[in-house]
């Protein structure tokens, strides 16, 4: 779970925020091991998961939101490649 949480705090630190808006709270107590963050591109969520996913990363669309629920085989590059190819 520590290693979770340090894996989804890098994504808050290094996900662009001109171009999107994390909707997932980071509070001490209340995050998770997911992050949940809104296009401000004018892209839709299934847009963006359908680009990520022709670069082979795989996220999920929720409504207007963009989920990323890294596991235990993911690793600081997996999520360096999520924001190389983010619009």
């Amino acid at each position: 779970a520590s290693y979770l949480e340090e894996l989804t705090d890098f994504l808050c630190e290094i996900l662009p925020t001109g171009r999107y808006e994390i909707v997932s709270s980071r509070a001490p107590g209340e995050k998770s091991q997911i992050v949940c963050f809104l296009p401000k591109n004018g892209q839709t969520s299934n847009e963006l998961a359908e680009r990520l996913q022709n670069e082979n990363v795989i996220v999920s669309p929720r409504g207007d939101r963009v989920r990323v629920a890294p596991h235990f085989f993911n690793n600081v590059e997996d999520l360096e490649k999520l924001i190389a190819v983010l619009p």
